[in-house]
């Protein structure tokens, strides 16, 4: 069966750039993978859900439904649905975790053995969580909160991200969202400002505060786009400024 394609119009409020076209086979990827299991899915009406404490070995799948995993519990395969969202509860030990309608919600003391992926819906990460791969979204905002580790890249397309007390080893990405490091945050590559801007009219803005530092380099892709770093109270970038105008508080 020849795989389906998705014109620019069905993919929501996002037309992808030229020069982004990682993000582009990414996301047209993730859409072949679960329109998939329209056809090989049983039950894909329906919300997956894993009872506190459980062990389950295994992917969990849905079409139609959310993936609720609870407290204390492991799962030893990925976690996948299309229309739906995703939530785990605190002390749990998953492998991915994808949707690409709905948001993805971690609470306190997670380690996820994988990726966390979302193309419609925010991402809310809790505190102490280890995420031992990539986190993304195209749609959406993207928070961690205190004692965080994401070991590959955080992206967020079309939205704001947010760290507090953080360590992201990859690199930091947005293209039209605002970035805030605080307390004691830490980049260690990269903080990358991709594409045009698209329809927003004021310049993106990259908050370091509270110590937290971009080990890496701000890079702009845009030569002629405008974006604001402020750094206060100890925050700092190692590496090039770039183009960014630098903007210094309390000195």
């Amino acid at each position: 069966m020849a795989p389906m394609r998705r014109t620019e119009s069905q993919w929501g409020s996002y037309s992808f750039k030229k020069g982004d076209r990682l993000m582009q086979h990414k996301v047209q990827t993730a859409f072949c993978l679960f329109t998939s299991l329209l056809v090989v899915s049983c039950g894909v009406n329906s919300s997956i859900s894993v009872e506190d404490g459980k062990t389950h070995d295994g992917n969990q799948t849905t079409v139609n439904g959310g993936v609720f995993i609870g407290q204390d519990c492991t799962v030893n395969g990925n976690c996948r649905t299309v229309n739906g969202r995703v939530s785990v509860g605190s002390n749990s030990h998953v492998r991915s975790l994808k949707s690409v309608n709905g948001s993805i919600k971690l609470d306190d003391n997670i380690v996820v053995d994988g990726d966390l992926e979302t193309v419609n819906g925010a991402i809310r990460v809790g505190e102490e969580v280890s995420v031992e791969g990539n986190l993304e979204t195209v749609n959406g905002k993207v928070s961690v909160a205190s004692g965080g580790s994401i070991l590959g890249t955080l992206r967020a397309v079309n939205g704001g991200i947010k760290i507090d007390n953080t360590e992201v080893t990859g690199s930091l990405v947005t293209n039209n969202g605002d970035i805030t490091l605080e307390n004691g945050s830490r980049v260690v590559g990269n903080l990358v400002i991709r594409g045009s801007g698209g329809s927003r009219s004021d310049p993106p803005t990259i908050f370091v505060s509270g110590a937290s530092v971009v080990q890496g380099d701000i890079k702009i892709y845009d030569d002629d786009r405008e974006v604001r770093l402020v750094l206060s109270d100890g925050g700092r970038v190692t590496g090039s400024t770039g183009s960014a105008i630098v903007e210094r508080v309390g000195e």
